[in-house]
């Protein structure tokens, strides 16, 4: 369960988020329904490279999960921050891209199933 969650974590960072940040022109978010603010793209393409990264280190954790626990506690965090993210940015503007409400759904399906991975690793005779 480990191996899948971070998986589809690497796959949901570098394709969903990285490369697209990291790209982060008018017609990539135009691809994604976003508005395209130039003021920004220092701190989109700063996030792509980050997310890239977060899905490389994925990537090699699911090779050997159990070998990685520190790779699924930061996994959980990260994802679970990603929700209270989109929670703070609802609260502060009132309303909500179907494109964040989205993420935000994956976010919690893989902190539900990351959880659920360790809590089985966790209990596993050494």
């Amino acid at each position: 369960m480990a191996r899948v969650a971070l998986i589809t974590g690497a796959i949901v960072e570098i394709v969903f988020r990285g490369i697209p940040a990291l790209i982060g022109t008018p017609e990539m978010a135009g691809v994604f329904g976003l508005e395209f603010l130039p003021g920004f793209i220092p701190y989109v393409h700063a996030f792509g490279a980050v997310m890239v990264t977060f899905g490389i280190m994925f990537l090699i954790a699911a090779k050997i999960p159990e070998r990685h626990m520190l790779v699924i506690n930061m996994a959980i965090l990260r994802f679970f921050l990603g929700i209270l993210a989109q929670f703070w940015t609802f609260i502060q503007m009132g309303e909500l891209h179907i494109f964040w409400w989205i993420h935000m759904i994956v976010d919690a399906l893989l902190v539900l199933f990351l959880l659920a991975a360790r809590t089985k690793m966790m209990r596993k005779p050494a």
